[in-house]
């Protein structure tokens, strides 16, 4: 007789890396729709660019759209100086 977890690898003491896997891959979900939902009205960019940016980059995709893919939009541009 073949035991069970011959049958079925995946089930055998592995739940911590499934559970691992998908929180990775609902983390990455929620990054993509807050990218795009934010690159709507705070990037002069097209906001479906920065969600591929984000979706083939990653953590550094991410890292790039908050370092120079947003405006600075607390009342003044990042361009002016204040003088």
């Amino acid at each position: 007789m073949v035991p069970l977890t011959a049958l079925f690898p995946m089930q055998a003491g592995s739940g911590g890396v499934l559970l691992i896997g998908l929180l990775l891959v609902v983390i990455q979900i929620a990054a993509l729709v807050w990218v795009y939902t934010d690159a709507q009205s705070n990037s002069p960019h097209s906001a479906a660019l920065w969600t591929l940016v984000v979706f083939f980059g990653g953590l550094l995709g991410l890292l790039l759209y908050i370092l120079i893919g947003r405006e600075d939009r607390r009342g003044r541009s990042s361009r002016q100086t204040q003088f």
